[in-house]
């Protein structure tokens, strides 16, 4: 079949339909303005769909980007999240360490006799844990401290923290690390003053006398008594212990010995500076085994027992002085201050 094309002058297109020789001539007539509007419909789909595969391509790589971009936001969130919980978890271990220190600084300074303001440090710590945080409270060693608002366990055992909760962590962290930063440089001025006072105080008791020079029977106390010479009622400033002849008499605390020889009465003494405004003396001895200006160590044996001077048998007449007052030696050695 042939096709031919004729056109009238004016508004048909003729089209001329030719199967063969013998065959009748078929002619189809088309309106111009349908052919044209069918060519412009056909131009516009053709260019729809050209810019509608071209969009789906442009979106599809770009979902495909965005789908990546937010997989990686997602573990950069959960590594974020795991290390905020991290830090989180070591600031608390922090606080609980700097507590334990407090509580240490005090248990040593009770240790050694000095005054302890350890509860009072420890409360004014968690005080200002809990001015800067202002969020709820958890249990701690010395009562209840704040906790990161926010925070739930859930969170930190999953690793996931929205926005807000991951902002609001990280500036708790912030105050976390400023009060503890600003406690670690009192505690380390504390431990500098504990450490001097430590030493001031050990070296207090070493030459602080803490014990009897012997062990033995007290025949007189500090105090009244009746004189066993004269039979009248006197004062006594010291306490005499009866006990076996040559029996060692050691220095209840270390010191430098201000006399060794004999004095009108005592007999047999030796005098010891013991520092702190204390001194002791030891009468009545056998021998003295010590020189004047000698330093004693304490429990050092220093004399022997014996019965020189006024006295009624073999015992040690031991003074105490504090300040220059003559005190009672069984309550002094028995005394913590």
């Amino acid at each position: 079949m042939k096709k031919a094309f004729t056109r009238t002058k004016e508004k048909y297109i003729t089209v001329v339909l030719i199967s063969g020789p013998d065959e009748e001539v078929k002619r189809v007539r088309i309106n111009k303005a349908f052919l044209k509007s069918t060519a412009l419909f056909t131009a516009l789909f053709l260019s729809y769909s050209i810019a509608l595969s071209t969009g789906y391509l442009y979106l599809d790589q770009n979902h495909q980007t965005a789908l990546a971009r937010i997989e990686h936001l997602e573990d950069d969130n959960q590594r974020q999240s795991v290390e905020i919980a991290g830090l989180y978890n070591y600031s608390d271990k922090v606080r609980n360490k700097m507590e334990e220190l407090i509580e240490f600084d005090g248990e040593v300074r009770g240790m050694v006799g000095l005054k302890s303001e350890s509860d009072k440090r420890l409360e004014e710590f968690q005080q200002e844990l809990q001015e800067k945080f202002g969020g709820t409270l958890v249990a701690s060693r010395g009562g209840s401290v704040p906790r990161l608002s926010g925070l739930e366990k859930a969170e930190l055992a999953e690793a996931r923290m929205t926005p807000t909760v991951m902002m609001s962590s990280i500036n708790n962290l912030d105050y976390s690390v400023e009060v503890l930063s600003g406690q670690m440089d009192i505690q380390q001025e504390e431990m500098d003053k504990l450490l001097s006072d430590v030493d001031v105080r050990l070296e207090y008791l070493e030459a602080r006398p803490t014990f009897l020079p012997v062990s033995g029977r007290i025949t007189s106390r500090f105090g009244s008594r009746k004189h066993p010479f004269t039979r009248r009622y006197d004062f006594h400033g010291a306490v005499d212990i009866a006990v076996k002849s040559g029996t060692a008499i050691r220095a209840p605390g270390k010191g430098v010995v201000t006399f060794s020889g004999r004095k009108s009465g005592y007999g047999n003494i030796v005098e010891i500076n013991h520092g702190y405004g204390i001194k002791t003396r030891y009468a009545h001895n056998s021998s003295n085994l010590v020189k004047k200006g000698e330093k004693v160590s304490k429990g050092q044996t220093i004399a022997r027992v014996g019965s020189t001077g006024v006295s009624t048998g073999p015992h040690v007449h031991f003074e105490v002085e504090v300040n220059g007052k003559l005190v009672d030696p069984i309550k002094f050695v028995n005394s913590d201050t």
